[in-house]
């Protein structure tokens, strides 16, 4: 067995304190082991060489393995463990010891895309290889070493674990760059921290405003969680943008008998469309429309080609050379306006001229909340972009690295806002890099913010509660759903097949927080689309506690600002700091 060396290299301003670098040395283990597997399944866990300031501990691969298996000490490892206290250590073998398992397929089509590309450049930065000539030391961005020893540990029986990507890595040396390392665990920590901070203060304005708003008893008010007083019928469209040669299948739901919605008057129904996630499809919110449309809107659930779960399936089982097309950035917008052009055609034929096109809603989750926002005024904006995406490696916020995709399209003023669109609902946006404060502050309709307390794609302070902070409509609404999350993976069903299907690894949605979508946007919908104001009410932080349920709690805030956001988050230290303590 080859026996690679991991050296860790630091300034030699670090000094070897035990006692202050022992948790810090566990947290760059641990940091470690995550942010190099976050997007890559592991197995296992395996080899490594230390260097703080002058002193330099180094470990081979089968002195990791033996204490992981058995617990033996070899002389070369006692140094590195006289650091570590006896939680740490088992901390450590559990690291050494953690296996996961998913498909071979996914890792090597995840590996060879450009967001795999993108990701691992990054790394790269942090896992360098190194390489020794005429006795000069020469560093390199560890990208594609990581890459192939990925490659090989998948093709090797034992299959991807941490020990095995160190015995594949083709370089006699690995080192790492501790401030990084350090920075990006401090980063988990602090986001923690904000998470909560921000999350604390929400509550807290909520509950302000609650008490300054009028009493409402809602147990005499229509529950709008409850389906309203139509029947609904669906029926699916195929549509041809000959434009860009792109077919868009779309779903409507329809209030039934239509002539009874408004009393058959011209123009006049309410029309909202509901764009999806990535990898997700027309029917992920299939829920949401029927229930509108019960309340009398017409609502157009489209599905975007290239951002799909065809797409993401295609990717998968190798037959597509990436998850998602970069030109759905622009694509999915124009689907949109598309779409509406299609329905103001349709609107004499098929619904006797009574859907009203000049004030359409649009919903969106994700990506297709971005794809709200893009309708709604907001530009992209590529030098902001371009910053954050040179900025250190973000590993808490995965949205930022899906944004820096869009650095690949031209890069050119986009007039993707739609006057049609006169409102967005939207839910966990992926947006803060790719559109940016100067950007964001452009939209001027009213905007719908729903957020969740655990998500795991757009981390609720950074990619979200500033980013509402940003807009400077004066009809702005902030929902914050604790407990609920970007996307709800099913890890057991990812560990024990590696042949999962899509749908057994994605978690229905919670049904209160499927509850908490149906009011909110049925209520902002019918104020702003529909222009009737009984619904404001329901717009009111008291309503959200009298709907809120334990595990799930709510908050909703119409007032909240940047300045407010920073005091929440001031006394958190920033990652920056910790080379310096």
């Amino acid at each position: 067995m080859n026996q690679h060396k991991l050296a860790i290299t630091a300034p030699s301003s670090l000094t070897l304190n035990l006692s202050l670098n022992r948790r810090r040395i566990v947290s760059l283990l641990g940091g470690l082991f995550a942010l190099a597997f976050s997007a890559v399944p592991v197995q296992a866990a395996e080899n490594v060489s230390l260097a703080l300031g002058q002193a330099k501990i180094s470990v081979s691969v089968q002195a990791l393995e033996n204490y992981a298996q058995s617990g033996t000490i070899d002389p070369e490892l006692k140094s590195f463990l006289l650091l570590l206290n006896q939680t740490d250590k088992n901390q450590f073998k559990t690291v050494l010891l953690d296996q996961h398992q998913l498909d071979p397929i996914i890792i090597s089509q995840f590996l060879n895309s450009p967001t795999g590309a993108l990701f691992l450049n990054k790394l790269g930065d942090i896992i360098q290889s190194e390489t020794d000539s005429h006795n000069l030391s020469t560093l390199k961005n560890g990208s594609e070493a990581l890459k192939i020893a990925l490659m090989r540990a998948n093709q090797d029986p034992e299959g991807i674990t941490l020990l095995n990507i160190l015995r594949q890595f083709p370089a006699a040396e690995i080192q790492l760059n501790i401030h990084k390392i350090f920075q990006l665990r401090e980063q988990v920590n602090i986001l923690v921290q904000e998470t909560n901070s921000i999350i604390t203060e929400i509550v807290k304005l909520s509950l302000e405003e609650s008490a300054l708003s009028p009493a409402s008893d809602f147990s005499k008010k229509p529950d709008l969680k409850q389906t309203g007083d139509f029947d609904v019928t669906s029926k699916t469209l195929t549509l041809t943008d000959s434009k860009r040669h792109r077919e868009l299948i779309v779903d409507l739901d329809i209030p039934t008998p239509l002539n009874t919605v408004k009393r058959g008057k011209p123009n006049a129904i309410p029309v909202i469309i509901i764009s999806h996630g990535l990898a997700a499809n027309r029917k992920n919110y299939a829920y949401l429309g029927e229930h509108l449309a019960s309340y009398g809107f017409v609502v157009a659930l489209p599905q975007h080609p290239g951002s799909d779960t065809n797409q993401l399936q295609a990717w998968l089982s190798g037959h597509a050379s990436d998850g998602f097309k970069v030109s759905e950035f622009i694509d999915r917008p124009l689907d949109i306006q598309f779409l509406i052009d299609e329905l103001e055609r349709l609107n004499t034929t098929e619904f006797n001229g009574q859907l009203n096109l000049k004030q359409v809603g649009v919903a969106g989750h994700s990506f297709g909340a971005y794809t709200a926002l893009a309708l709604g005024g907001a530009e992209i904006d590529f030098n902001h972009l371009k910053q954050d995406c040179n900025s250190a490696f973000n590993s808490v916020n995965l949205a930022q690295i899906f944004q820096c995709r869009a650095l690949e399209i031209p890069q050119k003023d986009y007039n993707l806002r739609d006057e049609r669109v006169q409102a967005i609902f939207l839910m966990n946006p992926i947006n803060s890099s790719i559109f940016g404060q100067q950007s964001l502050s452009k939209i001027q309709i009213p905007v719908f913010w729903k957020t969740s307390g655990k998500d795991n794609i757009a981390p609720v302070a950074w990619e979200q509660v500033r980013s509402y902070t940003w807009l400077t409509t004066p009809d702005k609404y902030l929902l914050l759903a604790e407990g609920d999350r970007h996307i709800n993976l099913n890890l057991t069903a990812m560990n024990q097949s590696m042949s999962a299907s899509l749908k057994e690894i994605v978690a229905p949605v919670p049904e209160p927080v499927n509850d908490y979508i149906r009011a909110f946007s049925l209520a902002f919908f019918e104020v702003y689309i529909n222009q009737d104001s009984t619904y404001r009410p329901y717009l009111k932080a008291t309503y959200a506690k009298t709907i809120s349920e334990t595990a799930y709690p709510l908050s909703l805030v119409h007032s909240l600002s940047l300045d407010q956001f920073f005091q929440a988050v001031k006394h958190v230290k920033n990652p920056s700091d910790s080379q310096n303590n």
